[in-house]
């Protein structure tokens, strides 16, 4: 956040102007960006305001509309208006000319929009995936000339590649997640529930420093073949040779944290040591190719091809990362089929995981940013071979 969380006013400011000059290329007379609770999707908005919307989304209810989201109209030429729900925003904090503050967002954007000259105009929107219907239908009813087009672009580019500052508070993320896997893996043992070990590596990371954990999962022996469980954590008591994995997930300062790691209750037996050096070599192959100018999918193949070599032919991955920063998931994906090239500074979690139900399954998770040349800087610096 501005002064506190190491990004300047001046940088925000410097963002808004390029949105505009982006959307005046395309012929915008201005940009709607709408963010959801900072836990969930604030991405966009908290990019080009320092807004993180505190409250959860919730249902429209009466004259509560729009709770747990934030709007941010940014006209060509016009001052910047903000628009958040309650009075739910720190005023030391956002780069807005204007925050208006409404329990109807729809409204309230619309009476912002009119007020701005552009309830007839050509807006391009940024968030549509996140835009409620309801939201949608009701700010057409108020301004049915309004003319919304969906274009990411105009913010996504931007997002993709990390400033300086940005990269300073991912690093910071990550030390915050290797504290909070350290406490998990040291609280691991025989009669030990997965509820314990998340407790013990909830409470460090937050110690440290985090913003939030949105969960800390530990998945335990047979519960390890799956790359992806709710709950977090069970009840389930864990027993000596269970493989354990541990991906935590949250954020420092706005900008998240993502790092999994997997280890052993106890001794691991020939199998186990198999596959967690194999799903260790698969991370290892797909890092050192997440140069500048590779692209997304050869990253993905190059820790499949890890996998093939030693003896997993059969149980690949479809999916090996994807980008971070103030939202845990973004763009690019590490996928077939994903054409973008690596650039200078964009931050990835690279994850080429190995789940075998009914046998087990292991995976490390490595952020990396990508640098001029050479490979890349990797920023989760937390064991890995913890077996």
């Amino acid at each position: 956040m501005a002064g506190e969380q190491g990004i300047s006013r001046e940088e925000f400011l410097a963002r808004q102007a390029q949105t505009r000059e982006l959307a005046a290329g395309v012929g915008y007379a201005g940009v709607l960006v709408i963010g959801r609770a900072f836990y969930d999707r604030p991405g966009a908005l908290a990019y080009l305001t320092n807004h993180f919307p505190p409250f959860p989304a919730t249902e429209f209810d009466g004259p509560i509309r729009g709770l747990g989201h934030g709007l941010f109209i940014l006209p060509i030429e016009g001052p910047a208006t903000l628009v958040v729900d309650g009075k739910f925003y720190r005023d030391e904090l956002v780069v807005a000319d204007e925050v208006r503050v409404a329990t109807d967002l729809p409204a309230a954007t619309a009476v912002a929009l009119r007020d701005l000259g552009l309830a007839s105009a050509t807006v391009g929107l940024v968030g549509e995936d996140i835009l409620p219907l309801a939201f949608f239908g009701e700010l057409l009813d108020e301004t049915p000339d309004l003319d919304l087009c969906p274009d990411e672009r105009l913010v996504a580019r931007q997002r993709r590649v990390k400033s300086k500052a940005e990269q300073t508070l991912l690093r910071r993320a990550a030390e915050i997640a290797g504290v909070g896997l350290q406490a998990a893996v040291e609280a691991i043992r025989p009669g030990v529930t997965e509820q314990r070990v998340c407790a013990a590596g909830t409470a460090a990371a937050l110690a440290a420093g985090a913003d939030f954990v949105r969960y800390l999962r530990v998945h335990s022996g047979p519960w390890s073949a799956w790359p992806s469980r709710w709950p977090q954590a069970t009840a389930r008591v864990i027993q000596t040779g269970d493989i354990v994995t541990l991906d935590v997930i949250g954020a420092y300062q706005g900008y998240g944290f993502d790092v999994l790691r997997t280890t052993v209750c106890g001794q691991a037996n020939p199998e186990t040591r198999r596959l967690l050096k194999a799903a260790s070599l698969a991370t290892e192959r797909a890092v050192d190719a997440a140069r500048a100018g590779a692209t997304a999918e050869s990253v993905h193949q190059a820790g499949c091809q890890a996998l093939v070599e030693a003896g997993f032919g059969d149980h690949l991955p479809g999916f090996s990362g994807h980008g971070i920063g103030l939202e845990t998931v973004e763009s690019p994906q590490l996928r077939p089929g994903v054409e973008t090239r690596l650039e200078p500074g964009m931050v990835l979690c690279i994850e080429p995981g190995l789940f075998i139900r009914d046998v087990g399954g292991a995976c490390v998770e490595q952020e990396v940013i990508v640098t001029e040349d050479g490979p890349p800087e990797v920023i989760s610096t937390f064991d890995v071979l913890l077996w």
